[in-house]
């Protein structure tokens, strides 16, 4: 969200951004430009109990920011907010007028929220689908998982950071290995890599492995007990790098591994190749879309460790490739943020009639 507003407001746009916060008092802040409104919006432990959420609760505080606000569009990147804010469209004159914009972060299949017996949040999906002037999501792979709901959906994708994430440091002399999972998620499977791990080493001698999310010490005693004991100390917990430090462990990396499984996008997957480093991903969700160039990756099935370690060393083979950079480079400034904000200010000049 906020990406997105800074980038519209160096194209000369106004753009007030509201946002919830569990505690706290309401505040406003001026933040690279955009205006961002902070909202308290505490989740009482009786809704919670009921399956509901803090962002389903906040439909509640779009309807309001909608209703006031003098906007020319409205866009809302959660669909309680996308229903709430369309509630401003029963209002009389410009407001009730606006066109509204629901930017899906993630994919929501129909089929998975009948599944988890979630029929409150269905309805309220379905009540934004069908009141959003547009539905925005990040990738084909998106279109294709919710294409049971019957809406017409738009690929906008998330922007790429392309100042920051540039090639800015040698190779590692030693086989260099990275990978950004969130280990406390088992979506992101992390425990593939581990699982992993020793036979990518025994192919790629002196291989290191650079994890880079915060861990716990009992996650971090658990995923090194996956491991043989020789190859424990290969394995380093950097905790949470700032933009800087992790383009630098992009670039130095022979390889980067994203083993994530339903991805909507993978920014990070697009922040290595911006990097000039080849990944070794799933083939699952958008990742294969984001390695559509076949020399800027390898893909493996999903819980397969051997097929995920010889991607691995596939990718990294490459690493060391005379143009290797330049390749990976260009094939993600697809996603750079200079031609995601054309194609958001073309579709909202054309909703606003501007």
């Amino acid at each position: 969200m906020h990406d997105t507003g800074a980038r519209l407001v160096e194209r000369g746009h106004q753009v007030d951004l509201v946002t919830g916060q569990p505690s706290g008092l309401a505040s406003r802040a001026d933040v690279d430009g955009v205006r961002v409104t902070y909202v308290r919006t505490p989740l009482p432990k009786a809704l919670a109990s009921r399956g509901w959420t803090r962002e389903s609760l906040f439909g509640g505080v779009a309807a309001v920011g909608a209703a006031t606000s003098r906007a020319d569009v409205v866009l809302s990147f959660l669909y309680a907010d996308a229903y709430g804010a369309s509630l401003s469209k029963h209002l009389p004159g410009k407001r009730g007028k606006r066109p509204l914009v629901l930017k899906l972060t993630g994919a929501v299949p129909l089929w998975w929220l009948d599944q988890q017996g979630q029929r409150s949040e269905r309805a309220l999906l379905r009540r934004a689908l069908d009141a959003a002037d547009e539905v925005w999501v990040n990738s084909q792979y998106v279109v294709e998982a919710m294409a049971d709901w019957d809406r017409p959906m738009r690929v906008m994708p998330v922007g790429l950071d392309e100042r920051t994430f540039v090639p800015s440091a040698d190779r590692d002399p030693r086989p260099l290995v990275l990978c950004t999972a969130a280990p406390h998620e088992p979506r992101k499977r992390l425990v593939d890599l581990l699982d992993a791990w020793s036979s990518v080493r025994s192919q790629l001698p002196g291989a290191r492995l650079l994890l880079t999310q915060r861990t716990s010490e009992g996650t971090r005693a658990g995923l090194l007990d996956r491991l043989q004991p020789q190859d424990r100390d290969s394995v380093e917990f950097t905790g949470l790098l700032d933009d800087v430090q992790l383009a630098q462990a992009y670039s130095r990396a022979w390889c980067m591994v994203a083993p994530s499984v339903h991805e909507a996008f993978g920014l990070m997957t697009v922040e290595a190749l911006a990097c000039g480093t080849p990944v070794a991903g799933a083939d699952s969700g958008a990742t294969p879309e984001l390695l559509s160039e076949p020399r800027t990756g390898a893909l493996f099935p999903p819980g397969d460790p051997e097929a995920l370690a010889a991607a691995v060393v596939t990718a990294a083979s490459r690493a060391h490739d005379e143009d290797i950079r330049s390749t990976c480079r260009a094939s993600a400034l697809r996603y750079a943020w200079p031609g995601i904000i054309d194609d958001i200010e073309a579709r909202l000049g054309r909703l606003t009639g501007q």
